[in-house]
């Protein structure tokens, strides 16, 4: 099915004629099975996607670097390159063994499949696959009080590595340098897919709690009182609760933040994605309706925001009904619906999440990310379409990994004693690193103390202002497709997804 892109910004007219600048294609050695040659060209062609390349399927005119899969080459080429096959599939539902902790030219890394003795290098896609795919997860039976898939579940709990270095990029990375006869020691960030920028964000706002009446508002505000007492244990958000408190007791709005959000998103030069949730079905939805909130929906989507759609709490794990709220969002907006996240980042499985998605014909997921810490749960510092094992296929949609979030940078900060600032950089500087971005920052509400304290909102602003020190932009999730949808369908990517004229 064909899906077309919409938004209210402007097309950027330089993505249309982006070339990649190589060709690359695979070959296997006989003995690979069917399911591993899909799942390794998956990951190779994800590469190609982030680095430049044109992936070329089977035979063709076109000169290509030849990735050889099982195939033993007496040594690598400018015309060929030879990779270890050690991936090797697993049972369905079977969890996953330890992998290994190592360093490669000076590098860390967390290998699931080891080193081949012969080349002393890794099976490159093949490790590449594990992380997109968040191996340790797949056979998880945890789930938390709310029935997700804990981060005690993650490869990062178990093996004791840190979620805030992104080890899909890092293989990349060092994947390239290899192809490219680099120095040892030396690693090339994949090239930016914007003139304009080296590196982006996409920005988003998950719209859990709007004015709509006093009563709601105060509601809101007094659960605050006591989670600053209880679980923040901070006196500003305390006074900044109590003072908002007052305020719509005297008649203020607490909560009606978007004529704010618009007027500071032309100030510091950034564009956000909002996600509502169309469909009231569990106490802990949001209690507004679409009708409520419409007129400054439009008058955000008007300023170049997107309005995007938050799956509700249930839309899921109970009622499969995220396509049908992705069309309730279409009528009101009078648009199709592009895009998601799921409330409370809440799903039971990725197979599940991923299929309603493909099901409500979505161009693009943001719900991969952790709820209580900062970083990159899939290892990637980039965008990437899931992998659907059912078919053996990449998904037609993808996957903007959620590695900044307002709640999980305070509970980070709160729990491990480290400076908010600190971590938000650490994470960006580690994206930065790599590659040219792709990665979603989340903050529920910048202008006001509502879901966080004050001092976790200031570091939404000191990023947004540092754009220019780092070549970054912060942009919506449709401004972010028709910048980078070339470069995913150069690799035989998101074949379905098409730009409007």
């Amino acid at each position: 099915m064909k899906r077309v892109l919409t938004s209210a910004a402007p097309r950027v007219e330089f993505l249309g004629t982006a070339a990649a600048r190589r060709a690359i294609t695979l070959r296997f050695g006989n003995q690979i099975p069917l399911a591993v040659r899909a799942r390794i060209t998956y990951a190779l062609q994800v590469f190609a996607a982030i680095y430049n390349y044109r992936f070329v399927d089977g035979p063709s005119d076109v000169p290509a670097l030849i990735c050889t899969y099982g195939i033993a080459t007496e040594r690598n080429s400018t015309e060929s390159f030879s990779i270890p096959a050690r991936y090797q599939t697993r049972p369905a539902g079977e969890a996953a063994s330890h992998g290994i902790r190592g360093r490669f030219r000076g590098e860390e890394l967390f290998l699931f499949h080891g080193i081949d003795e012969p080349t002393g290098l890794p099976d490159w896609p093949g490790e590449i696959f594990e992380w997109l795919t968040t191996r340790y997860e797949l056979g998880a039976i945890e789930r938390d009080a709310i029935g997700r898939i804990p981060f005690s579940a993650s490869v990062f709990a178990r093996e004791k590595i840190s979620p805030r270095k992104p080890y899909a990029s890092i293989l990349m990375a060092w994947l390239q340098s290899e192809i490219l006869k680099r120095e040892p020691g030396t690693a090339p960030a994949a090239p930016s897919v914007s003139p304009d920028a080296d590196h982006l964000v996409v920005s988003s706002h998950d719209v859990d709690f709007y004015w709509v009446r006093s009563a709601s508002a105060i509601t809101r505000l007094a659960k605050n009182l006591g989670i600053a007492v209880k679980l923040y244990k901070s006196r500003q958000h305390l006074r900044d609760t109590a003072s908002m408190l007052r305020g719509v007791l005297a008649g203020r709005r607490a909560g009606d933040y978007m004529p704010a959000l618009l007027h500071a998103g032309e100030k510091w030069n950034f564009r956000s994605t909002l996600f509502v949730v169309a469909r009231h079905g569990h106490r802990r939805d949001p209690d507004y309706r679409l009708a409520d909130l419409h007129p400054r929906l439009i008058e955000t989507r008007e300023s170049g925001f997107d309005v995007q759609l938050h799956g509700s709490y249930s839309s899921i794990v109970e009622s499969g009904s995220l396509a049908a709220e992705a069309q309730e969002l279409a009528s009101a907006m009078g648009k199709p619906t592009l895009g998601g996240r799921q409330h409370w980042l809440r799903f039971d499985s990725h197979e599940k999440l991923f299929a309603s998605i493909a099901a409500a014909g979505l161009v693009y997921d943001s719900t991969l990310g952790f709820s209580d810490t900062v970083g990159f749960r899939s290892g990637a510092s980039f965008a990437f379409p899931p992998y659907n094992f059912e078919n053996e296929t990449p998904f037609d949609f993808l996957e903007i990994p959620l590695v900044l979030m307002d709640g999980s940078l305070e509970a980070a900060a709160r729990t491990s004693g480290e400076d908010p600032v600190a971590l938000a950089n650490e994470v960006l500087v580690e994206s930065r690193r790599w590659g040219w971005g792709g990665v979603s920052a989340l903050w529920h509400n910048p202008i006001e103390p509502l879901s966080v304290p004050s001092s976790i909102n200031d570091v939404f602003w000191r990023c947004v202002a540092q754009q220019d020190r780092h070549r970054e932009k912060w942009i919506s999730a449709n401004d972010f497709m028709e910048r980078s949808l070339n470069r995913y369908q150069n690799a035989g990517l998101l074949k379905g997804v098409r730009l409007n004229a």
